[in-house]
């Protein structure tokens, strides 16, 4: 696997994102955007998303992944998704070791946070594998918790 990542994602990969993730239904569409972004997902809403990553394997498409703000040289990622068909190989595990190692680079980067949904265990269960650690729980509107991870 030769993981690497283009800024922005073009019409064709959105549309992708978009038949991978309606197909889901929008409780899933909510646990990988969140709740402010309207379902079925657009690819003008894809499009429209600052600091989006497009995830490929070689030359195939496989995902997305969002660098959402720096604050206090924390990096908070987020709207991480891989094909459905692609998820249970691995491919998670290696796209968010290299984004985390990448982001490493940058020297004003010390920590790199991201949010989850308590029932979205197979992401939970990847960022514990991958060294995130729970530093909050938020109870409202939908249990989630903010993960951290150090150099």
């Amino acid at each position: 696997m030769t993981i690497r990542f283009e800024e922005n994602v073009s019409t064709e990969n959105a549309q992708l994102v978009c038949q991978w993730s309606n197909s889901l239904g929008k409780s899933f569409q909510e646990q990988w955007m969140g709740p402010m972004i309207p379902f079925p997902l657009t690819i003008q809403v894809l499009q429209d998303l600052e600091g989006i990553f497009s995830i490929f394997d070689g030359q195939e498409f496989v995902g997305l992944i969002q660098k959402i703000r720096l604050e206090d040289k924390t990096l908070h990622i987020g709207r991480f998704f891989i094909n459905p068909q692609k998820q249970g190989q691995g491919l998670g595990s290696q796209v968010l070791r290299k984004f985390v190692s990448l982001a490493f680079e940058n020297e004003d980067i010390d920590t790199i946070s991201l949010n989850v949904y308590e029932a979205n265990q197979t992401a939970y269960n990847l960022y514990q594998k991958e060294g995130f650690e729970i530093v909050q729980m938020v109870e409202t509107p939908i249990r989630k918790y903010i993960m951290k991870k150090g150099r």
